[in-house]
């Protein structure tokens, strides 16, 4: 499933736009709201809408121990 193809909202259009920037595989939720402008919140609320259909966290943390997530088509399911 192509994110660009679902997703209409403009929050939730920044939310995937941030994570399907080519120089990152995996985000922080803190990184995504700093780059949309969005609360951790929002961004929180929007990912936990498309987890496991166009998103999905990663099992690892970040090295600071936030939790990772990524667009399904860049790190599979």
């Amino acid at each position: 499933m192509n994110w660009q193809e679902t997703v209409k909202d403009a929050d939730e259009i920044k939310v995937f736009m941030a994570l399907d920037k080519p120089e990152y595989t995996w985000r922080t939720m803190a990184g995504v709201a700093r780059q949309t402008g969005l609360s951790e919140d929002r961004v929180a609320q929007i990912l936990a809408k498309y987890n496991l259909t166009l998103t999905r966290l990663s099992e690892t943390p970040s090295a600071s121990g936030s939790a990772l997530v990524g667009l399904i088509e860049k790190v599979g399911g």
